[in-house]
């Protein structure tokens, strides 16, 4: 059996999952932002499983991936070898120039 990875969310990356459920929530209503939340977590969860398969972007920040969830939230992390740990470090939409934004913690 694989070894599985812990999956820590960070405050910014909780934030901007929440933000983007409310604007979801008055867009198209509770049940789909609900629903929005719940898959956005599954999926980073499920990078526990298989953390590489996320794209690597070292040329943003040092040992940052970058993977994509329905193609409309665009989700950055790092992974801790030794601690077997993922940190999902924000959650942008795709609309968002997150290259600029993550650019500036280099």
């Amino acid at each position: 059996m694989p070894d599985h990875y812990k999956v820590i969310f960070e405050p910014e990356a909780e934030q901007a999952i929440k933000d983007r459920a409310k604007y979801i929530e008055t867009q198209s209503g509770p049940l789909t932002s609900e629903r929005y939340v719940n898959e956005v977590y599954a999926f980073c969860e499920s990078l526990s499983i298989f953390p590489h398969r996320g794209r690597k972007r070292d040329d943003l920040r040092e040992g940052i991936r970058i993977t994509n969830f329905k193609g409309t939230t665009i989700i950055p992390y790092l992974i801790n070898e030794e601690a077997k740990t993922i940190y999902i470090l924000a959650s942008f939409h795709s609309s968002q120039d997150y290259e600029r934004v993550l650019g500036q913690f280099v």
